[in-house]
């Protein structure tokens, strides 16, 4: 049984993540810690402008009667006022739960009522409604709290934030000591965070999180990233999810200052931030590739010789130093001529050129993009993590990347993988446990304490985790033979023109798979190749600066044979890493867009497996007829 330890952190202060806000305020008032867009222009707050706000909102909700270990339902957007109410309600001593903010009515009803929630806080009317609509069945809920102005309340016992941080003002010149006393009273091993796993499948569940878990976890990612005060992180991610929260506090701690922005308008903030580091999932960089390759490709035909060119010595460069070496003087000669030819117009237009590192996870990214972007001089660091560790539990170091893999455990973490293959945990960061589910919590851990991640793995000769499947998806095939869908799929996205792949065959003879094209380059194609087609059927979602994304065409295109064919072209490309018993003996093609409103990605853009099975269930049967 293989046991990996991280490296050793140190001489660390056991902290509680007010400890660590408050500290970063007297440290760092003068320094801006965030900027959100008002209108067109951006807002500036420093942290000690920020600490005064959160002090009077703390007031506030103290004034609505918040006492210690009360929960607060936080369902927002990320914006600047997510982390306001954050940091407020922590200092007042309760406990926030995060709830996303395209989820159904409900599931917010059930965890609002899960939780024991007494307030929530929404970002806007949209959201107030969907809390509305289930209030009569939440007999505990006693206030509402909206971000956003409001012309007039629908219901009692609704504040607007103006509202409650004029309270506060009031409430804070009779009881200024109870505001200090309050926020130092919370000790590191009290609960600061009830966060619902996006599970793909049952019902989600409320993984406790203590102040400790969350500033272990910032201690152990700051040993090795580059965060400095001044430093500008970009946060676009939902800060719902522990991935983004954890790199937010992460930011905090060390003085940077955070821009507010959000994925759709991400092409349009990049250059005008110019981040020093942000976080993102492969999804992002894999579009940013296609939306490379696009444009090249529709260029000047010298342009795409040299482009082409450029790319594959990136790819060189950065599969060198993936090995951790130097490149030949030739290679450096090769990447130095790229490099001002192509590599620094291209970090220049997308805003990137100050970029120190940028964190990919949620799903592997693929190998070659990995080392393309690095070779480009973007250092993407892959990770591995879950909720039931506040985030990370393994980062690939900043110089010391290895694409397919996620890096060694974190300092002050244990691992090692079981008998069959399941990789397990130990460290400060692993949750208290699932709220008021303590049969659930005893069956996530060994009889020796170590969490069950319900992922397999391996440990590498250097010590880095690479990680297989969740156990959980595992296909048994009729024939008895085990297929691990993920690397299929993995293999299957290489190609341009597929967008999302899921590999099914539990319990069949064989593997197929269901399709989503990339419908921006099938469009492309089918006009190349002059495939007649209704255009009126397309429909396109509206991004920011008014770009048009297809995610939905007319299904015609999915049954025209050169299409057909060229889908069987990367098909059996994608096959021929993998042993006959794994390979995709058929597919079919699915004209919309997998999408998170629809159930079929979670809010970390994972492939809900059993939903999308029933959604297709008819077109997989004609699969296996």
């Amino acid at each position: 049984m293989t046991i990996v330890k991280g490296r050793e952190l140190g001489d660390i202060k056991r902290e509680t993540i007010n400890d660590l806000f408050w500290n970063t305020v007297e440290k760092y008032p003068d320094i801006e810690a965030i900027r959100y867009r008002k209108g067109t222009d951006w807002t500036t707050v420093t942290y000690h402008e920020l600490g005064s706000q959160v002090e009077v909102l703390a007031f506030g909700l103290l004034s609505l009667g918040l006492e210690k270990g009360d929960k607060v339902s936080l369902l927002s957007e990320t914006r600047y006022e997510w982390v306001l109410a954050d940091f407020a309600v922590l200092t007042a001593a309760g406990v926030i739960v995060t709830i996303y903010p395209t989820l159904n009515a409900k599931t917010i009803r059930y965890i609002i009522e899960n939780s024991d929630s007494k307030i929530v806080i929404v970002e806007n009317s949209e959201q107030l409604e969907k809390v509305l609509s289930v209030k009569k069945k939440l007999p505990n809920l006693n206030h509402i709290l909206i971000l956003e102005d409001i012309e007039q309340k629908p219901a009692a016992n609704i504040y607007t934030l103006t509202e409650v941080i004029a309270a506060g003002q009031r409430y804070s010149l009779k009881n200024q000591s109870l505001y200090q006393n309050t926020w130092q009273s919370v000790g590191p091993s009290d609960l600061s965070s009830i966060v619902y796993t996006s599970g793909t499948t049952g019902l989600p569940k409320g993984t406790m999180l203590s102040h400790w878990n969350w500033r272990f976890n910032v201690y152990a990612v700051v040993d090795l990233v580059d965060f400095n005060p001044g430093d500008t992180l970009l946060a676009f991610l939902p800060l719902s999810h522990v991935y983004m929260r954890l790199v937010y506090f992460a930011a905090v701690n060390a003085g940077a200052t955070t821009y507010f922005s959000l994925p759709d308008s991400l092409a349009q903030d990049l250059p005008l931030v110019r981040p020093h580091c942000f976080v993102s999932v492969p999804r992002l960089f894999e579009r940013v590739y296609d939306g490379l390759m696009e444009r090249i490709g529709s260029g000047p035909v010298l342009s795409k010789k040299i482009f082409r060119w450029a790319a594959a010595v990136a790819r060189e460069v950065g599969e060198t130093h993936s090995r951790w070496e130097e490149p030949s003087k030739t290679l450096k000669l090769k990447h130095r001529l790229a490099d001002k030819l192509v590599f620094s117009k291209i970090r220049a237009k997308m805003g990137v050129d100050r970029l120190k590192w940028t964190c990919s996870s949620g799903s592997s990214l693929r190998r070659d993009l990995a080392y393309f972007f690095n070779g480009l001089g973007l250092m993407i660091i892959e990770g591995y993590g879950m909720t039931e560790v506040a985030a990370p539990s393994n980062l690939n170091p900043v110089g010391r990347f290895k694409p397919g893999t996620v890096g060694p455990p974190l300092a002050g973490v244990t691992e090692k993988i079981a008998e069959d293959g399941e990789i397990l945990i130990k460290g400060d960061n692993v949750m208290m446990g699932y709220y008021k589910m303590p049969e659930e919590t005893k069956a996530y851990f060994t009889e020796d304490g170590w969490l069950k991640t319900g992922d397999i793995g391996r440990f590498d000769e250097d010590g880095y985790l690479i990680f297989t499947e969740r156990k959980k998806h595992i296909l048994v095939l009729s024939t008895g033979k085990n297929v691990a869908p993920l690397p299929i799929e993995e293999e299957l996205k290489k190609n341009r023109y597929i967008d999302e792949a899921v590999v099914i065959g539990d319990n069949q003879k064989f593997v197929s798979a269901l399709i989503q094209p990339n419908y921006q380059m099938l469009i492309r194609f089918a006009h190349d190749q002059k495939i007649a087609f209704n255009e009126e059927m397309i429909e396109y979602a509206l991004l920011a600066n008014n770009v048009k994304l297809p995610i939905r065409v007319d299904k015609t295109l999915l049954e025209n044979e050169s299409i057909l064919e060229l889908f069987q072209k990367a098909v059996s490309r994608a096959n021929r890493p993998f042993n006959p018993y794994e390979q995709v003996r058929v597919f079919k093609l699915l004209g919309d867009t997998l999408t998170f409103e629809s159930g079929e990605l979670t809010p970390t853009l994972k492939v809900k497996r059993n939903t999308i099975c029933d959604r297709y269930a008819e077109l997989i049967s004609e699969i296996y007829s």
